[in-house]
């Protein structure tokens, strides 16, 4: 089945600095040139051209990152999922990460409007040793009525591999018309979504600390974290803003790459 976009980036470690040695895009998705916030790792923006995500889309994104090499991986703007009457938006993502690499994906929202479905798969291969922060933000986009939850079903599916075996699997699937989304063990009165997964060998004693940080949002979020099998982290927030999940994930990926002993990015976007 052809793909409706493919984007493929390699980054590779030379002496200090990370270098993108081969990108191959096609269809609606674009790559724009490397950025670097800091003379050694560089941020890659992925572009859509087509303006949004419609029925029968398909979309495939292969990261590998090569010993000791890092790279900061996010989007232009916002993905937005309109209508889909026949078929769903599907999108995968395979990332291979080598010993002593570091790989942060920390995409823009995703936008379900009235009536759309959306399935995502990501699969993560990770060396022992190598370190990986993983987000995504998941919002209802405006309808007619006023109504927050008329996207028909969104589902996102990973899973992380270390050294060949599972360490973590996490499963989303958010079906409006099958259950109130405000209910207890739903969204709990809240309309957005955000996650974030930290494994890295960097992250130690750190329930105290994470702790700390995220008392300091209780007042505008529902947040929870759990430790992961392999040492790593899951956080999970509820809000009612895009802005709020997105400075809580800021500042939870600059906690990180403090661990990490790495500059502090601010991603500019507008």
């Amino acid at each position: 089945m052809s793909m409706t976009g493919t984007l493929r980036v390699k980054a590779v470690c030379r002496g200090e600095k990370t270098v993108v040695a081969d990108t191959y895009f096609d269809g609606a998705f674009k790559v724009a040139r490397p950025v670097y916030f800091d003379e050694y790792e560089p941020t890659i923006y992925s572009l859509h051209v087509g303006g949004g995500y419609v029925g029968g889309d398909r979309y495939h994104t292969d990261v590998v990152l090569e010993e000791n090499a890092k790279m900061t991986l996010t989007t232009q703007s916002a993905a937005k999922v309109y209508k889909t009457p026949a078929e769903p938006v599907y999108q995968s993502m395979d990332i291979s990460l080598s010993k002593s690499s570091v790989f942060a994906y920390l995409p823009d929202p995703l936008i379900a409007y009235e009536q759309a479905r959306f399935m995502q798969e990501t699969t993560i291969y990770m060396e022992k040793g190598s370190t990986l922060l993983y987000s995504d933000i998941m919002t209802p986009g405006w309808s007619k009525s006023g109504e927050p939850f008329r996207y028909e079903w969104v589902r996102s599916k990973l899973k992380i591999y270390e050294d060949g075996a599972l360490q973590a699997y996490d499963h989303l699937f958010l079906k409006p018309d099958k259950n109130d989304l405000f209910s207890p063990m739903q969204m709990e009165g809240y309309t957005h979504v955000g996650s974030l997964f930290i494994v890295s060998p960097a992250l130690t004693q750190w329930e105290s600390e994470l702790g700390q940080l995220l008392e300091r949002y209780e007042d505008q979020a529902r947040m929870g974290f759990s430790s992961l099998k392999n040492g790593g982290c899951s956080i999970r927030i509820l809000a009612n803003a895009t802005h709020v999940i997105e400075e809580i994930l800021l500042a939870c990926t600059g906690w990180m790459r403090e661990k990490l002993g790495q500059k502090h990015v601010q991603l500019r976007k507008y």
